[in-house]
């Protein structure tokens, strides 16, 4: 196993706690990804995770941030013994800070319990900073899918795996 697939942290940031969202975390969750993203999820499209079997959304929360305020999340899919990330959220004010790097090390956990084979995500093809932190996971390039996202630019799709014995 490379350095770059070395044992998970798993363990969040000093004043980070990571929960599975709840339905009152909804407005939050809606704000943050209007702030990072040109094309946003809408609540409705969060609500219909929240109701999915196969999906689940985890958050960060900063008690820096008074009242558990939600700082970043990570939406994760389970299926056909592979875990699919959907999405990744850090608030503007809260990134390099190893917030991302929870989130996604907390799905790289669970896939590692539950046995799953691999994680596959795709990234924006010049999201450096996201292609950075997947590689430093272990993440690996598979693949492009030519303008992917509603501006044409196109994603790289990526995977890690194996995921036994990581965690």
């Amino acid at each position: 196993m490379s350095s770059a697939s070395a044992r998970l942290r798993a363990e969040p940031p000093l004043g980070i706690v990571l929960e599975r969202m709840r339905r009152s975390d909804l407005a939050a969750v809606v704000e943050l990804e209007r702030r990072t993203f040109a094309h946003p999820w809408t609540a409705r499209l969060f609500l219909r995770e929240l109701r999915l079997p196969f999906s689940k959304i985890v958050v960060a929360r900063s008690s820096e941030a008074g009242e558990g305020r939600v700082v970043g999340y990570i939406c994760r899919w389970l299926r056909d013994g592979d875990v699919e990330i959907q999405n990744v959220a850090v608030h503007p004010d809260w990134r390099r800070r190893s917030i991302a790097r929870s989130l996604v090390e907390s799905v790289l956990a669970e896939a590692a319990e539950v046995g799953a084979e691999r994680v596959l995500l795709e990234a924006r093809r010049h999201n450096q900073p996201a292609i950075d932190l997947y590689r430093s996971l272990g993440f690996v390039e598979t693949g492009i899918r030519r303008r992917y996202y509603a501006d044409g630019e196109d994603a790289l799709l990526m995977e890690r795996r194996p995921i036994r014995g990581d965690a």
